[in-house]
């Protein structure tokens, strides 16, 4: 009974270890909390975007793939127009056509009775045989035409370019048809299934209908995966991602885009619980490295705790003795522990400084814009919430890019985040030190002015476009601005800063309107900048 009170008894030592690595581990373990849920979501978000850029790319190849192929289909038609009775031609132009690339694996020219004119290669459909109906669609169609995925009499599931030819006067003589399979080597073909993923990502390709042309698992081609929602986003939508579950009930992490030339969509992902795999290894690791600095810790927090507790189990020994003089001086000596505790502080807090160093960056990053380095909409709230706390009046700026969509779609995305980039330098190198600018969209901005009244904000607004517009930016040269001016001038509170960003949203909208390039301004006339 004496020894289990010992071991439970609550003296000062104890308490203070209890306490003290209680906090430790508390803090230590908020901290992975933080940093485990932060990095989760990072990692599912740059996941979904590179599994998207995958397959645009692999989509955009195809559709060129194919695109090109119709022009080829197309260039000899219109050569056969005038030779199709010509003894030789036919087979002369089907030749050249499978030869001349490794786009298509046969071709045929068909008469206007259904009837084979010619083939190439040799052997694969007889001359003059007569097409079955269920390969009859270029033939009853009568224009160009991508043909639904289809299995032929030679045993090959393929897909059919062809293009009708006419003769005189619209006579329809027939069409050629360039073939590409699907279950065989060819150019279509290693697009789709030469992927060198080493994670465990794949990609599969579905048809209109929704049933898998291409799949990593060669045994579920032609399975029907339409009841998928992810597959009706595929084949609807131009490109995007998400998080999904796929027909064997598994989640995955997936990015699609379509192929409008075949009414294709094209699908990449990755089990959600690989993802999530290689970021548990990562906290792991993260958690061994930190554990000698975690029990260097416990160490000092055990010494430090006998060291404080020693002189008060002296003090409680000595009680009664509290008047002799060696008994006070030893008492008078004690006063100094103040600062080994504050030592104690210091040790505890230089252990869990790395973290928190860790949790801070975050903290900015979650307020900063990773492309501009500028404040994002959180750094603009709390921006906000200062003024408001200071009743401080300053003027805003609703500040975006005339045309920005022609700058992406004519120099692509990268020299679109470059021009972002320039313009965010020159307007940072354009304000004062005082002055903040937040971007709040693509290519949307906000620029607030302290103390600063409406009139000056607009004169700073026309210099501001003005300034711009005779910047040079990357690869595009030049670009222009439309600027919006909001104030507050009243007593401050969060109506008066919403209605001001208001106000120069709506001067914004104005000013796009009026022809961009200028600046607008609800506080006072309109005012033109050529």
């Amino acid at each position: 009974m004496q020894v289990f009170r010992y071991i439970f008894r609550a003296d000062l030592r104890r308490l203070i270890l209890l306490l003290t690595i209680g906090c430790v581990l508390v803090t230590f373990g908020n901290s992975y909390q933080a940093i485990y849920n932060v990095q989760r979501k990072l990692l599912i978000d740059n996941t979904l975007e590179a599994n998207q850029r995958y397959a645009a790319k692999v989509a955009e190849s195809a559709e060129m793939l194919l695109t090109s192929a119709q022009d080829s289909v197309a260039f000899s038609a219109e050569l056969l127009a005038g030779n199709f009775h010509f003894s030789g031609k036919p087979e002369e132009e089907i030749y050249r056509l499978v030869e001349q690339s490794e786009v298509f694996n046969s071709a045929i020219i068909v008469n206007n009775e259904a009837e084979v004119v010619a083939t190439y290669p040799e052997g694969i459909l007889q001359k003059g045989f007569v097409l079955p109906e269920n390969t009859r669609q270029s033939y009853y169609e009568r224009k160009p035409l991508i043909t639904n995925p289809f299995h032929s009499v030679s045993g090959n599931t393929l897909i059919s370019i062809s293009h009708p030819i006419w003769g005189e006067h619209g006579h329809y003589l027939g069409y050629i048809s360039g073939t590409i399979y699907l279950n065989k080597n060819g150019s279509l073909s290693r697009l789709m299934k030469d992927h060198f993923f080493t994670d465990q990502t794949y990609l599969y390709v579905v048809d209109q209908f929704g049933e898998l042309l291409f799949h990593v698992d060669p045994n579920r081609i032609g399975e029907n995966v339409s009841q998928l929602p992810l597959i009706k986003q595929a084949l609807g939508s131009a490109e995007g991602s998400q998080e999904t579950i796929n027909s064997l009930g598994i989640e995955m992490v997936a990015g699609y885009a379509s192929v409008p030339s075949a009414n294709w969509g094209v699908v990449v992902q990755r089990p959600k619980d690989k993802v999530m795999k290689s970021l548990n290894d990562q906290m792991l690791n993260v958690l061994w490295a930190s554990l000698p600095i975690a029990l260097l810790t416990f160490i000092v927090i055990w010494v430090l705790a006998y060291l404080i507790s020693k002189p008060l189990r002296q003090l409680a020994r000595s009680a009664a003795n509290v008047n002799d003089v060696d008994m006070q001086r030893q008492i008078v000596s004690v006063r100094s522990w103040y600062f080994e505790a504050s030592q104690l502080k210091i040790a505890v807090l230089n252990a869990i400084g790395l973290l928190n160093d860790k949790i801070h960056k975050l903290d900015v990053d979650s307020h900063t814009d990773p492309l501009t380095q500028l404040h994002n909409r959180r750094g603009m709230q709390r921006l906000l919430d200062d003024f408001e706390a200071k009743h401080l009046q300053f003027s805003v700026l609703a500040l975006d890019i005339d045309h920005f969509k022609l700058v992406n779609d004519c120099y692509g995305h990268d020299t679109g985040d470059l021009v972002i980039q320039e313009l965010a330098k020159t307007m940072q190198n354009f304000i004062e030190d005082s002055d903040m600018v937040c971007r709040v969209g693509g290519e949307e901005f906000l620029i607030f002015l302290p103390n600063t009244s409406g009139e000056s904000a607009v004169s700073i607004a026309e210099s501001l476009c003005e300034h711009v517009a005779n910047t040079v930016m990357p690869k595009v040269k030049r670009i222009t601005v439309s600027i919006g001016v909001g104030c507050v001038e009243n007593d401050i509170d969060m109506a008066d800063i919403d209605m001001a960003i208001k106000q120069a949203d709506t001067a914004l909208y104005d000013a796009k309107n009026a022809g961009r390039n200028r600046v607008k301004s609800m506080l006072n006339s309109q005012r033109h900048k050529s």
